[in-house]
């Protein structure tokens, strides 16, 4: 059955849905203080760090970082989609899943899909019928199996032969539209993919959302993606995602390769933890997508030049996204070889002995900064130090930022304190530009610094946002709040919308506010504030931090828009923007607080 599930049914669904006795099911769970802990069961580890809050109805684990509702845990736990585990958990609390009809924001979506589904189809069926493709496939080492796992398939050589099959059905204007199909200048449709070995994308729910085609004989391009469409994104797609959750619920790390012989290759040799990219350069879109399924990522490169270059962008892109128990390690291949390629040449486990001599992210730091800058002259030394603290004035982690400037100071025979002075900071001070996982100290002290409004990103946005959704059920009506959501742009956009969530349902828990924003682009930022440590803070402390930081945000607000308006050089200020400018200057000389009183 299709259709919307109503937020509604998803609302009490989570009501009945006891998450210590969800987790229970399938993890031993032991009392700790007014929590539940237990081994993580989405990485390896011996000592518990994985914690349940029946008060909140969210888990977290401060080993890997995995966080979520009820639904969450079902769906990473058991490997499912969206809609099968509402089925699931409605089944065991003896409830009927209604579903409504698609809306006008979605109802778009579904014909495109289903040319998609069907298009893999038709191209599957056409690979059983060309044995030139199959003797192609079974020369690089795949078998039959690993062709249905992977629903690999042959786009045919004619120019409109999909065309022809699907057009009837779906409309040209829907083939089109899934990138299935283009249009020539006199008008004529052609299809997109023509003999080619067809590779299926699928999203986390295992729908195609687009292909990916290589050629198998002479020509140009060797590789030819779906183009961007209403369902398929390249900068935030990775291809092999969905396989590999699916062979591995269990996944601890994921090996980043080129392209999709290389995961298809690995997979036929027994190695299921392989992804590509889409053969785009590494984003930190990407890195972020996959630092929500596993800590761990290793980046595998050619040794040549190119391959060095695209490392320094992967590490540019990463660094700033290390935090916590994330790690990054980088396997530099020999020339001319790729990931498929050694894996046929030696093997299973000569593979993973080349996995196991990867390189942390730090050390490849270095390594690249020593090839770029002679480190056996001073002038070298000098170069070197100061293209370092360039890079690590992006990393937003405290601790390795310090290790960072550490392994500078060494190598480049720098003291520590003038390597920390370059980067504006005390020998040893935390890092400014850490953002999720500040400490609250930072904010009670007055040390966190904001960002420009909305950005999301400064410790005092994470400071109020994290408070409020951990305690939903407090009070949140306050004119420090309501003046802030009104001060325009993304962040007090998103306040709003929780404010008026929880308003709407008095009692709410965490788990259940979190699921009214899983469709939004920044469901994964609130999850992950929704699962940062506070500390002892109980709900009146969090609350007057809460305010605090919003009282904080308001004035960062009001000292940027009298900038703006103070710089406004090209005309004289309106009546209205001097009123406006009077009363911005007003607020600001008030300074009042939460309780009233100037600050």
């Amino acid at each position: 059955m299709t259709g919307r599930i109503p937020q509604a049914f998803i609302d009490d669904l989570l009501e009945r849905t006891d998450l210590v006795e969800l987790v229970q099911r399938h993890v031993p769970l032991k009392k700790s203080g007014s929590e539940f802990s237990a081994c993580c069961p989405f990485h390896a580890e011996k000592t518990p760090s994985f914690y349940v809050s029946p008060q909140k109805q969210f888990y977290h684990c401060f080993g890997c970082g995995a966080h979520g509702t009820a639904i969450t845990f079902l769906m990473e736990y058991e490997n499912l989609s969206f809609p099968e585990t509402i089925d699931q958990l409605a089944e065991w609390a003896g409830l009927e899943v209604p579903r409504e009809s698609a809306g006008p924001e979605t109802e778009p979506l579904a014909p495109l899909l289903e040319a998609l589904e069907a298009a893999s189809r038709f191209y599957v069926e056409q690979l059983r019928q060309t044995p030139t493709a199959i003797t192609y496939l079974k020369a690089r080492g795949i078998d039959g199996a690993t062709a249905r796992d992977f629903a690999l398939g042959w786009a045919p050589a004619g120019t409109d032969t999909l065309a022809r099959a699907l057009g009837n059905r779906f409309g040209t204007e829907t083939l089109l539209a899934a990138g299935l199909a283009a249009r020539r200048d006199d008008g004529s449709v052609r299809d997109r993919f023509r003999a080619r070995i067809v590779f299926p994308i699928r999203d986390r729910r295992g729908r195609v959302t687009g292909f990916g085609g290589r050629l198998i004989e002479a020509g140009e391009p060797k590789y030819l993606n779906s183009p961007e469409s209403a369902v398929f994104h390249k900068g935030h797609t990775i291809y092999g995602l969905y396989e590999a959750r699916r062979a591995e619920t269990r996944l601890a790390e994921l090996v980043v390769t080129e392209g999709y012989m290389d995961v298809v290759g690995l997979a036929k040799a027994g190695f299921h933890r392989a992804v590509a990219c889409m053969g785009t350069a590494l984003t930190r879109g990407h890195l972020e997508l996959l630092f929500r399924q596993v800590p761990r990522l290793v980046l595998c490169f050619d040794g040549d030049a190119a391959g060095r270059r695209a490392a320094w962008r992967s590490l540019e892109q990463a660094l700033p996204l290390i935090q916590g128990m994330r790690e990054v390690r980088m396997l530099f291949l020999p020339e001319g070889e790729d990931p498929d390629s050694l894996v046929r040449h030696e093997g299973l486990e000569g593979w993973e002995r080349r996995l196991a001599g990867s390189s942390v992210l730090s050390e490849t730091f270095m390594r690249l900064l020593g090839e770029r800058y002679p480190l056996d002259t001073a002038e070298g030394r000098s170069q070197c130090a100061h293209a370092a603290v360039t890079l690590i004035g992006t990393v937003t982690d405290p601790l390795f930022r310090t290790q960072l400037c550490d392994l500078v100071a060494e190598h480049t025979r720098t003291p520590p304190a003038q390597v920390f002075a370059m980067l504006g900071e005390p020998a040893g001070a935390p890092a400014a530009g850490a953002s999720i996982g500040a400490p609250a100290a930072d904010v009670r002290s007055g040390t966190a610094k904001p960002d420009r409004l909305g950005q999301g990103a400064s410790h005092v946005w994470s400071a109020l946002l994290a408070r409020v959704m951990q305690w939903p059920q407090q009070d949140w009506r306050d004119p420090a709040l309501e003046r802030l959501r009104t001060a325009g742009g993304r962040g007090p956009e998103i306040l709003g919308a929780i404010l008026d969530r929880i308003q709407a349902s008095p009692g709410i828990t965490t788990a259940r506010l979190l699921e009214h924003f899983r469709e939004e682009t920044y469901f994964p930022r609130l999850m992950a504030l929704a699962g940062q440590s506070l500390g002892e803070e109980d709900a009146e402390l969090s609350r007057r931090i809460a305010l605090d930081s919003a009282n904080r945000l308001f004035r960062e607000h009001c000292r940027d828009r009298i900038r703006d308006l103070a710089a406004r050089a090209d005309r004289p200020l309106s009546e209205a923007e001097r009123a406006e400018l009077r009363t911005l200057q007003a607020l600001l000389g008030r300074g009042a607080g939460p309780d009233g009183n100037r600050e």
